[in-house]
């Protein structure tokens, strides 16, 4: 059926429906809106009863919130199209309407119908879309809300306490990260910096120990979530234990420990880690932490005797 019998089609109809037909069609549909809405009370006091885990209560509220409102089109469309003729008719209209006037919406649900069949991300996830950071909180036909994760702090996002509605298309249009699809732990660093004159094998020594204590009990845990996802991603074969990586800079000796950290805990493990840190130091008589600083250098009073320092028996 093309556009033109479509039209002619709800000419007629238009044209034999009267005043009291439409007032009709208005009652009825008010009415079962009204069912609708009682019968989702109903049911919903009944599942908050019933159902005692705050989860499933939710995705228990969800699905009925969808069969409900489904179940609502459905009637409203068999009120109001019951005076067209035929079957394929009304589908073509159908389709053609939502086809013009509802695109977006279209695509919307078909990216809540991929977010539910293959699972990108589920609520509870921690992920990052549209340049958007955030806990999953919510899961609806045609958008998704996230709690937003807001600016850098100290190396480490803080929530801002707003929640932001993503349109479901974008799931499509958009790179999608999930930081809690292969396992519920990320990688976190925090680097030392020790002067060049400071015993820099005892100052990484005293870190790997810090490290090792706090965060070597994710490791096995981490490993164990992560050769579950072998069945779903082709992982790399990689060592979860922290460990403690040199390299020199500009002021000193730059030592820094990577470790796992659960992903809503990295601000509280950082503050640990540093408080050990600061006493460990200040128990090490030959371990100097580095700062931007002054210096001035005499290669002739202080450099290496081959290169023009000072050489046994000068003053």
């Amino acid at each position: 059926m093309n556009p033109q019998d479509i039209i002619a089609e709800l000419e007629t109809y238009f044209s034999r429906t009267g005043s009291g037909t439409i007032f009709s069609n208005v009652f009825w549909s008010l009415a079962a809106l009204a069912g609708m809405l009682l019968l989702r009370r109903a049911v919903g006091s009944l599942i908050d009863q019933r159902v005692a885990d705050p989860t499933r209560r939710y995705r228990w509220n969800k699905t009925l919130r969808t069969l409900v409102w489904g179940l609502f089109a459905v009637i409203v469309a068999a009120i109001w199209l019951k005076g067209i003729s035929g079957l394929a008719t009304m589908v073509a209209l159908v389709t053609a309407g939502l086809a013009i006037a509802l695109r977006d919406p279209i695509v919307d649900l078909g990216g809540w119908l991929y977010i539910g069949s293959r699972q990108p991300f589920k609520v509870g996830d921690r992920i990052a879309i549209a340049d958007q950071r955030g806990d999953v909180v919510d899961i609806s036909p045609f958008v998704f809300s996230l709690m937003q994760i807001g600016d850098v702090v100290g190396g480490v996002r803080q929530s801002t306490g707003r929640v932001v509605m993503i349109p479901n298309k974008f799931v499509f249009t958009n790179p999608l990260v999930n930081e809690n699809l292969v396992f519920d732990y990320i990688w976190r660093e925090i680097a030392v910096v020790v002067t060049y004159e400071s015993d820099w094998r005892r100052a990484k020594q005293v870190l790997e120990e810090i490290v090792v204590r706090r965060c070597a009990d994710l490791t096995p845990l981490a490993q164990a979530q992560a050769q579950a996802s072998l069945t779903r991603y082709m992982l790399a074969d990689a060592s979860f234990d922290p460990r403690v990586f040199t390299r020199a800079v500009d002021h000193g000796v730059e030592l820094t420990m990577r470790f796992l950290s659960e992903i809503r805990g990295p601000r509280e493990m950082e503050m640990i880690i540093w408080e050990d840190v600061l006493q460990a130091f200040e128990a090490e008589p030959a371990i100097d932490m580095a700062y931007t600083t002054s210096r001035v250098y005499s290669n002739r009073e202080e450099g290496k005797p081959a290169l023009g320092g000072p050489v046994s028996g000068d003053r």
